[in-house]
Order: C-alpha cells, then sequence, then structure tokens
C-alpha cells in the first residue's frame, strides 16, 4: 500500500494514531497508509472469508476494500477517526458484491438455475436503517463510536486503544464512560420515539438516571411503580443496563456480517476472546 509521500519519523516508529494516519494520507503522506493496513488486516481478513461465498476470494476483497479506502482517503473522502467500523463495512459490501456477480454468471445445465432471479438486497444494511441501537450508537461522535466498539464490542483494554484513537490509556476509560452515557441517552430518544407509548414518555425519558441510581426519592419512587406494571419500560431498561451486550448482540453483526463470539475472537486475536 506504499505510496509516493514522505513519512514522519514517528510514523515510522507505528506511533501515529488511526486518526492522525488518516490525516496524513488526505495531506498526500501515502506511506502512512501502510500503517493502517497492518494494524486492521487480520480482522478484515476474517470477515472476507466469512462473508465470501468462495473463501479464496479473501486476499482479492481485502485488497479491494482497502484500495477503495485508500483512494477515497487521496480524495478527502472516507473516515475521519473511527476506520475498522468504515474498513469492515466496506470489506462485507465488497464481498457481497463479488457474490451477487459471481452468481450472475454462473453456468448451469439446468436452465431454472440461470433464469432465477439474482436479489441484490443487503439485509444487513436494512438491519443498520431499522435498528434502534445501531441509529443510536451512529448519532454519536466518531471518537465515541471507535472508543465504545475497540472496548465494549471487541474487549480490548485501554492501553490496547489509546494509540488507535490518539488518547492515553486514561483517556480513553474517561472517555468511555462519557461515550456509555450518551449511547444510552441516544439509546433512549430513538426507542421513546419509536416504540414507547405517549403514556410512558415521562417515565422512559428518566431511566438514563434510574439505571446510575442518580434520580431523586420522590422521582424513583415514581419510576418503581410505573415500572411495576409497564411492560415495554421494564424491557427498555434491561436494555440499558447492558448496553455493552447489546452492541456485541447487535451491532458488530450488522457492521461486519459476522456475529461476535469468542471462537470468532479468538480467530483475529481479540484479548476479549473469551468474552461471549
Amino acid at each position: 500500500m506504499s505510496g509516493a509521500g514522505g513519512a514522519s519519523p514517528t510514523l515510522a516508529a507505528g506511533n501515529d494514531s488511526d486518526p492522525q494516519i488518516l490525516n496524513l494520507v488526505r495531506q498526500g503522506v501515502t506511506d502512512a497508509f501502510d500503517t493502517l493496513y497492518k494494524r486492521h488486516v487480520q480482522i478484515a481478513h476474517y470477515v472476507a472469508r466469512t462473508q465470501s461465498d468462495n473463501p479464496s476470494d479473501a486476499d482479492d476483497v481485502v485488497a479491494e476494500a482497502f484500495a477503495t479506502i485508500f483512494q477515497s482517503l487521496k480524495d478527502g473522502k472516507g473516515p475521519k477517526e473511527f476506520f475498522r467500523s468504515y474498513l469492515l463495512t466496506v470489506v462485507r459490501r465488497t464481498a457481497h458484491e463479488r457474490n451477487r456477480k459471481a452468481r450472475q454468471t454462473q453456468t448451469a445445465a439446468d436452465d431454472a438455475i440461470l433464469d432465477a432471479a439474482v436479489h441484490d438486497d443487503d439485509p444487513v444494511v436494512g438491519d443498520l436503517e431499522s435498528s434502534i441501537m445501531a441509529n443510536a450508537f451512529k448519532s454519536l461522535p466518531e471518537r465515541w463510536q471507535a472508543v465504545l466498539f475497540h472496548l465494549d464490542i471487541e474487549g480490548l483494554k485501554p492501553a490496547a486503544v489509546a494509540p488507535l484513537v490518539g488518547l492515553t490509556p486514561n483517556g480513553v476509560s474517561s472517555l468511555a464512560i462519557r461515550a456509555r452515557e450518551g449511547l444510552r441517552q441516544a439509546y433512549l430518544q430513538h426507542h421513546i420515539s419509536r416504540s414507547v407509548d405517549q403514556a410512558c414518555d415521562e417515565f422512559a425519558s428518566q431511566l438514563g438516571k434510574y439505571v446510575r441510581n442518580a434520580l431523586k426519592r420522590t422521582s424513583k419512587e415514581k419510576v418503581d411503580a410505573h415500572l411495576a406494571s409497564c411492560a415495554k419500560c421494564t424491557a427498555l431498561l434491561m436494555e440499558l443496563n447492558d448496553v455493552q451486550g447489546g452492541m456485541r448482540a447487535i451491532l458488530f453483526p450488522l457492521v461486519a456480517g459476522v456475529a461476535f463470539t469468542p471462537a470468532a475472537a479468538a480467530a483475529v486475536g481479540w484479548p476479549g476472546a473469551g468474552v461471549a
């Protein structure tokens, strides 16, 4: 992936964060992209293998995905902070497109197979647009998304996330606290706007503070009484208490097309491999 541009001394040591490297590539330091490639190629290969009808296509899928992003960055487009999610989305879509083309050009003795319609629907994209969790996550600042994705989905430690997002380990931990609260609040708003009855609005909007035991006593008692008789808000409260589990179960499959499992984590050497 090397290009014609020069690289900074810190880049040669691999110390630049993903956002810094993305900015360097946009500025014409094309060699910087090599660092991104080395950091993220393993997970890209895993997703490509699982999403390709022909596993032998995985190398081509990964190469095409990185090349697509590289060109976007040179054109001043593409991700600014959260490279991993963008990459996995491009890998998945590239694999799906290759699968679609292969099905269109397949040969068979049975004319019925050749005449069958080829469906180009990508259910993952549809789910991403309709998922409350996904929409809440996408509404967060990009750096918040990156920190939550690396910490709460992939199970990385703050020290491992720090060089990816350009913060100290303590900075990662502090930002994660704000990001999780931001996700809870965004999730609440999206959930209320879609599925909570109007009579629940007063109580549902307080569940974020209720989760953190931050309500005044009188307000908490009112919410307790409401939860005792409202199945919808009780279910919402359970989801808010398990934001991390929801991200693993919903967001990672929507981005990568692969369920987050211990086997998947182990395949790419994530420290969170033992976390289901």
